[in-house]
Parts: C-alpha cells; structure tokens; sequence
C-alpha cells in the first residue's frame, strides 16, 4: 500500500453498514479515510480526497493543521515537481494523492489531471493532441509556503504546474449543449453554513464507485465547489447554478451512485442510500433538472509532452 490516496470502490460496505449509526459516525470515519490514505492498484480508478481536515468531529478545528501561507503573498504552486511517464505494466490502475503539501499522480492522463483542476465534465474540455487521453504520468511535487494548502489553492497550484511543464495553451468559451439546472427542491434548501473561514479549512470531496455508496464531504464549500466535483466525477453533463445560495456550506450525507447516463434508472432496495436524485432534496433541499444552457468550454490550443526530469 502506498501512502497518498482512498479507493473509491472500498467505501460501499463500510457505508451500508454505518448509515444507520448516523452522520457523525460516518463523518468521524470519512475524515479516519481521509487521514490514512492508501493506494490500491489495479484495474480501477483510485482517488485521495482532501488532507488538512483529517480530524474526528470530536475535536476542535482549532487542532487542524495551520492553513497554507504564501512566502510571498502570492497564489501558490509548486516549489520543486518531477512528471515522468509512468510505468506501461501499470496497465489501468490510477492514483493520485496529497499529504500536507505533497502532490502525487500515479498513471494519469493529461485529460484527467485537467478535468481534475479546472473541475470539467468531460464535454467541457475540447481539442488538444490525441496523446492527451492515451499518454499517462507520475507527478510528485511539493507546493511553496508553510501550512496546508485548501482545496482552491490545491487547484491553482496544479493548473499551474500544468500551463508550465505541458506547455498548455487554451481559452474558454461558451457552447450551447444538454445540461443540469441545480434548483432548490420544494421547501427549501436543507444545507448547513460552514464557518465561512475557507483559508483555514476548505475541501468538497466524493468518494464512491458506480453501484456503490458515494460519500459526500465537504467543509466551507460553495455550491460552484458542489457542482464542479459533481459535474466531474457523477454526471453525463454539465450544471448551471439555478439556486442564487451564495454561501459556503458542511455538507455530510451518501446516495448510491449510479452510472453517469443512467441516472434514476437502478432499482435499489430499501437497504442502501437513495440514488443522487432522490438524496439532494431530501438531505440539501436541492433538486436537478435537466435543461439545455450557455455552458463554459475549456479548448486546449496546444500541450506538449512534458520534458524528462
């Protein structure tokens, strides 16, 4: 096992056999995850959620770790960082972690790590050179400053340790195409405000395979931060912002994640978290919808292949 990162597919058990202790047994047991990271290889996806909030709800937030600072006051990125082509035995198996202020990929493509920083649905990212679905890498860098780096910072960080090492050129436009409207559900949103201190600790994570319990975790995240992992990671499309909430919000609950084009279509027994559509009104009083919109497209006018170091 190799330290940095939670298997998306090993949440399922532990949470159908938790969800009856309630929301602050799984809370304390999502943050333990989170803390002891791990990384499975194989023929799956393996994902790390969020670090700097690894502590059981038991304790203050006084005793997280300090927030990242900037030696310069400026945004943050990589101090030092080694990209190489992973290893072709690897076949499928993927990774990718961090740890304080440690970033590392294992086997992943361009693409990803894109639609990862910039938190794309995959019809939200065009152009580019074919090798940027087929060529994969190994990324181990540490970001500058002290402290740990929240989820915001996490994502300029890589965006720009990717702008720098794959050469990227792109630009952003709007195209028109089949989407989610989030909207709030009949009576009302359900959602709790986090502290508003999003320096210190701010993270939005889901950690579920399809046919699995998904988990959603979050600290001091904006519903742009709700969407965008949403619209990554469970989707078959985008979400426009219908519901006006300005705030940031702790969000704690599961829903059974169902395969991106075929949402609403499992039939679940009794004994495990409802489908996505039927948890957002009734844990966050929130609802999607589906709708055609102006949608933001990321196009990619040239990469490279990263230098050897």
């Amino acid at each position: 096992m190799k330290a940095g990162a939670v298997p998306e597919n090993t949440l399922g058990p532990i949470s159908r056999s938790l969800d009856r202790w309630g929301v602050n047994v799984i809370d304390m047991v999502i943050r333990t995850i989170i803390a002891g990271f791990g990384l499975v290889l194989g023929c799956t996806t393996v994902t790390a959620q969020s670090v700097g909030v690894a502590q059981p709800t038991t304790q203050a937030v006084s005793s997280a770790p300090a927030p990242w600072n900037s030696p310069d006051g400026g945004e943050p990125e990589f101090e030092v960082a080694s990209i190489k082509p992973s290893d072709p035995a690897m076949c499928c198996g993927q990774g990718w972690g961090r740890n304080g202020r440690q970033f590392h990929t294992v086997n992943m493509s361009l693409r990803y790590l894109i639609q990862w920083a910039w938190r794309l649905n995959p019809k939200q990212l065009a152009g580019g050179p074919p090798w940027m679905d087929v060529a994969r890498f190994d990324i181990a860098g540490e970001i500058d400053g002290d402290g740990v780096p929240n989820d915001h910072q996490w994502r300029i960080a890589v965006q720009k340790l990717l702008i720098d090492r794959f050469h990227l050129k792109l630009h952003h436009e709007k195209r028109e195409m089949r989407a989610f409207a989030l909207v709030i559900a009949r009576g009302g949103p359900k959602l709790t405000p986090g502290d508003g201190n999003v320096k210190a600790h701010q993270t939005m994570s889901l950690s579920g395979a399809p046919g699995h319990t998904m988990w959603v975790y979050s600290e001091n995240a904006s519903i742009d931060d709700f969407i965008g992992e949403l619209q990554r990671v469970v989707v078959d499309r985008p979400i426009v912002d219908e519901t006006g909430l300005t705030g940031v919000y702790n969000m704690r609950f599961t829903f059974t994640r169902e395969e991106a084009d075929a949402l609403g279509m499992m039939e679940l027994p009794d004994t495990v978290p409802p489908n996505l559509l039927n948890a957002l009104p009734q844990e966050i009083g929130l609802n999607l919808k589906g709708t055609k919109a102006s949608v933001d497209v990321v196009l990619i006018d040239h990469a490279e292949m990263p230098e050897a170091n």
